[in-house]
């Protein structure tokens, strides 16, 4: 996991300095760059899997910020050994080329490319891992974050869709979608999606398990399920004191017989202010809802930086796949169908990149195990009338959770984070304190943070 960036056009060294100097905290461990020309690639390294430094040349040049879970299966096929994904997907791109490389890919990722005075970046198709660009003609650039971006004046910033490729050379910017989920044969059976299933969110929770490693934990179905499956791994839990989350928490690692391994952190109302400024800089935005939400992450993701953890896992994408939303209730199967599909498509935008950028900030790498590519392509067969039964959002993940799951769990409903935590209610307390009222009051005191 890293921050990567870089440039084409004059100046690129330079630039890319100053675009990996803007996202220094993803990548603690080591700075680098490499150019070809006028193109200049740039990596800050967060050390997670293997000891290559980046970016990696030889013919050509990559920059990579992600984790390739089959890349030990990728290097025997190329006759290599390495302990490095990042020189196992160069080796890859080198032999037969991106497009062709990304097919063969089981992870997540963001990188970008050169060979031939080309830049190529791609993107993987849940889009876990944030791409950004800009081109004003003279210039191009690309970074993991907006920010470094804006560190070098340039204003009109694009994202990289998930599963896409984009080609930059002369110029000319070519993008096109590479990659993507395809839904297989359908699954009505309950007892057979069950079953599949449960070993298939299995097999994703073990290919992302760290030692030592961390779960996002509020005590709900989706985060219980993956530390059942990852006992090894730390429970970190934020909120403010005596919130829904802080409860929940306390009696979910009870029923998971976890509570030596529970982190709670209870936050007091003056803690939400203090760290108010610090998740608005690191999501970059200012947005009630995306703040509110970020917040838990953030600090539990400093609280296991603290405890020198670097990997988290975290239940988002359980929703999107599996019907864990309110307003699916209503739906026909076809249009729960059909929004599970948009909602999945959008859940980059909506929710990944602010949890990219709540975590990274403080160098810790996200990861999540619901959407994994296997698990996705699994979700998109299961009959919709699977995912609402009898009025019960998440039926089919309820049943495959029951096999290791004590019922309390399994049958916990969901709750919208942002409430559940407490932080939204104590940001109006601090807007209607600091004497902000009316339409929007909340947005307007966060805009002041926005400015400081």
């Amino acid at each position: 996991m890293c921050g990567i960036a870089g440039s084409a056009g004059d100046d690129s060294g330079v630039l890319t300095s100053k675009m990996l100097e803007a996202i220094k905290h993803r990548g603690p461990d080591g700075c680098g760059t490499y150019s070809f020309d006028d193109i200049t690639l740039g990596n800050v390294l967060l050390k997670i899997t293997g000891s290559r430094g980046q970016p990696i040349h030889n013919k050509g040049a990559l920059t990579y910020n992600g984790e390739i879970y089959n890349f030990t299966e990728i290097a025997e096929k190329l006759r290599m050994i390495t302990d490095s994904d990042t020189e196992a997907l160069f080796n890859l791109i080198e032999s037969i080329g991106v497009e062709a490389a990304i097919k063969e890919l089981d992870g997540d990722y963001a990188f970008a490319c050169v060979s031939d005075e080309r830049l190529q970046l791609a993107r993987d198709p849940a889009g876990v891992k944030p791409l950004y660009y800009s081109s004003t003609g003279a210039l191009f650039a690309f970074a993991s974050e907006k920010k470094a971006l804006s560190a070098i004046g340039m204003r009109e910033i694009h994202t990289l869709r998930p599963g896409h490729m984009l080609s930059y050379s002369s110029g000319k910017l070519v993008k096109e979608k590479v990659t993507g989920f395809v839904q297989g044969e359908r699954i009505t059976d309950e007892n057979i999606a069950s079953e599949k299933l449960f070993h298939t969110i299995e097999r994703a929770v073990k290919k992302r398990s760290y030692t030592p490693s961390a779960i996002a934990f509020s005590g709900g179905l989706d985060s219980s399920l993956i530390a059942a499956l990852c006992p090894e791994a730390e429970l970190y839990s934020v909120g403010v004191a005596g919130s829904h989350d802080i409860r929940q928490a306390k009696k979910a690692a009870q029923l998971l017989g976890s509570e030596d391994k529970l982190h709670l952190h209870e936050l007091t109302i003056e803690e939400v202010e203090s760290a108010i400024p610090y998740v608005i800089r690191a999501v970059e935005s200012a947005d009630p809802l995306k703040v509110s939400i970020a917040m838990p992450l953030f600090l539990a993701s400093k609280d296991a930086h603290d405890n020198g953890i670097r990997v988290m896992l975290s239940g988002q994408g359980a929703d999107e796949l599996f019907a864990g939303y309110k307003r699916y209730e209503s739906m026909s199967h076809d249009e729960l169908e059909d929004a599970l599909r948009c909602d999945l498509d959008k859940i980059a935008e909506n929710n990944l990149e602010r949890d990219d950028a709540a975590t990274m900030v403080n160098a810790v790498e996200l990861r999540v195990p619901y959407l994994d590519r296997e698990v996705v392509e699994l979700a998109l067969a299961i009959a919709p009338e699977l995912k609402i039964h009898n009025n019960q959002r998440k039926y089919i993940l309820r049943l495959s959770a029951g096999k290791l799951l004590p019922d309390e769990l399994v049958l916990k409903e969901k709750r919208a984070a942002q409430y559940s935590s407490g932080i939204y209610s104590a940001l109006e307390k601090l807007a209607k304190r600091s004497g902000y009222r009316g339409e929007r009051f909340l947005g307007r005191y966060l805009e002041e943070f926005e400015l400081d």
